[in-house]
């Protein structure tokens, strides 16, 4: 199920029919006729690279009366994407709602849109305070956090109270870091034609994973299987199927060997 402001527009139409197409139930999209949908272009570079063109659009018009709190607390997992765009609605609903989905068991998963700015904290603290599961990639959590070194970054989300993190390293992998300490698990190696999505991947696996009971370090192997598979093709789902194909993947191919 997803929830988010969304345009009466072409671009929005074209979203809710590939949403539902792919069993998404969009039931409870926030409809904002006249506005348009939140739209993202990117010029793929020859290395796999893509800046982004971004028209937020409609994106900070949520509001805490367009989500259903008893969805929330019948979910298994509540992931919030992009809490750095969603305008008013970070700042004055969702550390409510979290401390909400909290109270009700919901597991509560978070990640980035934007590289940020350290003054951020000040908006994100309240509502890390009751996230599960943060899961930035390397230069957002730099960025949120203003410290290069990335164990100490995600130090500074811990101690806002974010249970784990989970820093993305693109080729490199991935960081967990955790009150135990941080482990790294590395990629795989496979040819790149475009990252386009890969994160998103990367955060689907990773909760599926810890969503069936793996280890955090297995549910991150999950993750970068995911993601490797979509980095082999071109546009943000290439490559991947469904999960036992993933599955398969990554038990036929060690992280780090082509």
């Amino acid at each position: 199920m997803s929830i988010g402001p969304v345009g009466d527009d072409t671009t929005g139409r074209l979203l809710l029919d590939l949403l539902a197409d792919h069993g998404v139930d969009v039931r409870h999209m926030a409809h904002r006729p006249g506005q348009a949908t939140p739209a993202t272009m990117l010029p793929i570079r020859p290395n796999g690279e893509r800046p982004a063109l971004h028209a937020p659009g409609a994106m900070a018009t949520l509001t805490a009366a367009d989500v259903d709190r008893q969805l929330v607390a019948e979910a298994d997992v509540l992931h919030v994407g992009g809490p750095d765009v969603l305008g008013d609605f970070t700042r004055d609903a969702l550390p409510d709602l979290l401390r909400f989905a909290a109270a009700h068991g919901t597991v509560v998963s978070m990640d980035l849109l934007s590289i940020g700015r350290p003054e951020l904290v000040d908006v994100l603290a309240p509502a890390w305070e009751h996230t599960g599961f943060l899961l930035p990639n390397d230069d957002q959590i730099r960025g949120v956090t203003g410290r290069d070194d990335l164990v100490e970054a995600a130090g500074v989300a811990r101690a806002c109270g974010v249970g784990t993190v989970v820093v993305t390293t693109g080729a490199q992998g991935c960081l967990v870091v955790t009150e135990d300490g941080a482990e790294r698990i590395p990629a795989f190696d496979v040819p790149v034609v475009d990252t386009t999505g890969c994160g998103d991947a990367f955060t689907a696996g990773f909760l599926v994973g810890f969503g069936a009971g793996r280890s955090l370090p297995d549910a991150a192997r999950l993750g970068t299987a995911a993601a490797a598979l979509v980095a082999q093709g071109l546009g943000s789902d290439a490559g991947i199927v469904d999960l036992p194909s993933t599955l398969a993947f990554g038990a036929e191919r060690s992280p780090g060997v082509a």
